[in-house]
C-alpha cells in the first residue's frame, strides 16, 4: 500500500549521470544563491504570510500541478515511434533496468505532480500557522533560519530544474526524427 502511495518518488531512484545535475547540483546552487541574496538584502523579504515568498510559490505550484498531471497523461497516450524504445546513449536505469522514453517521462511528471502537491500543502500549512511559527522563530539563530530557507528553496528549485528537464524532452526529444538507414537504389534494376 505504501509503495503505491509513494510510487511517484521512484523517480529519485532513477540513475543517470546527467540527472544528478537537475536533481541535486543545480537546485542546491540556486537555493544557496537565492538564500544568500534574501538574507543580504537591506530590507527583508517576507517569507511567510500575505504577499510572501511562500505565498508566491504556492500560487505557482497550484498552476504547475495541473500542468504536470496533464503532461503525464499526454506522455502516456502520445503515439510516436521511439517513445517505447530505450533512450539514446546510456539510458537512465531504475532498479538496474533501462527505461524507455515513455517510462522516464511518466516517472518524471509523476514525481513533479506529487512534489508540487506536497509542497503546496506544506506551504499552505506554513501560511495557516504563520503566527505560531513566527512566535517560535523569534529566538532562533539567523543561521537556522538560513538553513530552513535553503532547504525549502532547494525543493522548490528541484521542482523548477526538473520541470526544465521535462520541458526539454517535450519540446525537443519527443519530436526529433530518428536517423534511419535508407537502402541505396540500385540503378541497374
Amino acid at each position: 500500500m505504501i509503495s503505491k502511495l509513494f510510487k511517484p518518488m521512484y523517480y529519485l531512484g532513477i540513475k543517470h549521470t546527467e540527472k544528478r545535475w537537475f536533481d541535486v547540483y543545480i537546485p542546491m546552487l540556486l537555493a544557496l544563491l537565492v538564500s544568500i541574496i534574501i538574507f543580504s538584502l537591506p530590507k527583508p523579504i517576507a517569507l511567510m504570510g500575505k504577499g510572501s515568498l511562500i505565498s508566491l510559490v504556492n500560487g505557482i505550484l497550484q498552476i504547475l500541478s495541473g500542468f504536470y498531471i496533464a503532461s503525464m497523461a499526454a506522455v502516456a497516450t502520445f503515439q510516436k515511434e521511439g517513445m517505447d524504445k530505450y533512450m539514446d546513449g546510456v539510458p537512465p536505469k531504475l532498479g538496474g533496468e533501462p527505461l524507455t522514453r515513455r517510462n522516464f517521462l511518466a516517472y518524471l511528471f509523476g514525481y513533479l505532480a506529487f512534489m508540487s502537491i506536497l509542497m503546496y500543502f506544506v506551504g499552505g500549512f506554513i501560511q495557516l500557522s504563520v503566527s505560531n511559527i513566527s512566535f517560535w522563530m523569534i529566538d532562533v539563530h539567523r543561521s537556522v533560519k538560513f538553513i530552513l530557507l535553503a532547504i525549502y528553496l532547494f525543493v522548490v528549485c528541484n521542482i523548477l530544474t526538473t520541470t526544465v528537464l521535462g520541458m526539454h524532452f517535450l519540446i525537443d526529444k519527443i519530436h526529433r526524427s530518428e536517423a534511419k538507414f535508407i537502402e541505396p537504389i540500385d540503378k541497374n534494376d
